[in-house]
């Protein structure tokens, strides 16, 4: 279980390490008008061009550090909108502030988000947020009290700005998706894509490699774009990580990411790919994407089960599939 932080100096630390690194990828600083309840002010916006994203920081007065972003890049001298908040209060434990910082066993830090959502329109909140939110999720001692929180990055990781801005498109989507009675229904394959917000696990209540988990989205993501590159179609349903479609629309491979390398994650990974592929034509490649190969035993189990293993290897903040033209060589034109 994870532990909320409430120290105000460690708080401070952790916000100065957080906003540093989004800062670091900032490419222009723009004026705009921001608009939020009760009140509109003029600030300069951070946008960084390889997340799509804008970010504003400050600490102010109600005692919360003040953290909101945006996507797309805003017009100088306009208004931006605010897409979502990762609030941290200043000291202490204040569960009417969305985000907070929380520890996990082996102590590392994580952002995690109590699914408080603002946006004063009906149906937009944390019912919403707890119904729909797909992603990494924990439990967490809050000051006595067991809560369910959404996990949005690991503080100390190199690809947190990429799992902040990830979250951050999730929480963009919930809100877009609040009105249909529909959210999971299944993908018709002329609009296949990659919905973040299919990515993941609704609440549950396991304990695992947390950190490792907030990059399942990231590694989906860098593998539908290797696979793009290679001339074939990729997205997701929500039951199977990646489905591969070739120029004549045939099903050519499913694949289930696993972000750590743990032997029960493993197996579980693997009855799901199976299951996931029965119901599919033409008997499909089924791949395991995964950061290390199993030992030599679980291997062989899994060829006999006619389940292909993909390594990836991270460069900076991707991941990179240095074996995936040995399992599906690009498609003929």
């Amino acid at each position: 279980m994870l532990k909320v932080v409430d120290s105000g100096p460690a708080i401070a630390k952790a916000q100065r390490r957080f906003a540093r690194a989004l800062k670091a990828l900032a490419t222009e600083a723009i004026p705009v008008r921001l608009a939020h309840p009760g009140a509109s002010e003029k600030v300069k916006v951070l946008w960084a061009e390889s997340l799509g994203l804008w970010f504003y920081s400050r600490k102010i007065a109600d005692g919360r550090f003040w953290n909101v972003f945006g996507l797309g890049r805003p017009e100088s001298g306009g208004d931006a909108a605010i897409a979502c908040e990762i609030n941290f209060p200043l000291a202490g434990i204040d569960r009417r502030v969305g985000g907070a910082f929380a520890a996990d066993p082996i102590g590392q830090f994580l952002i995690v988000h109590r699914g408080k959502l603002g946006g004063g329109r009906i149906g937009i909140g944390k019912k919403l947020f707890a119904d729909r939110y797909r992603g990494v999720w924990e439990t967490m001692d809050d000051g006595g009290q067991r809560t369910p929180v959404a996990v949005v990055g690991l503080l100390h990781s190199g690809r947190l700005a990429r799992q902040v801005a990830q979250f951050v498109r999730k929480v963009a989507r919930l809100r877009e998706m609040a009105a249909p009675p529909s959210f999971q229904g299944e993908l018709a394959f002329d609009e296949l894509a990659v919905r973040e917000e299919l990515i993941g696990e609704r609440y549950c209540d396991q304990e695992r490699d947390t950190g490792a988990r907030c990059d399942h989205g990231l590694v989906v993501g860098d593998l539908a774009a290797a696979l793009r590159a290679r001339g074939f179609r990729a997205g997701n349903d929500g039951h199977r990580d990646l489905l591969v479609l070739d120029r004549r629309d045939r099903i050519r491979a499913v694949f289930q990411v696993l972000p750590d390398g743990n032997p029960g994650a493993l197996l579980a990974a693997a009855t799901r790919l199976l299951l996931n592929g029965l119901s599919l034509p033409g008997a499909p490649l089924l791949v395991l994407a995964l950061p290390r190969a199993p030992e030599g035993g679980l291997r062989e189990k899994f060829k006999r089960l006619s389940i292909e293993l993909l390594t990836y290897d991270w460069q900076g903040n991707r991941a990179l599939f240095p074996g995936l033209d040995g399992l599906l060589p690009p498609a003929a034109p």
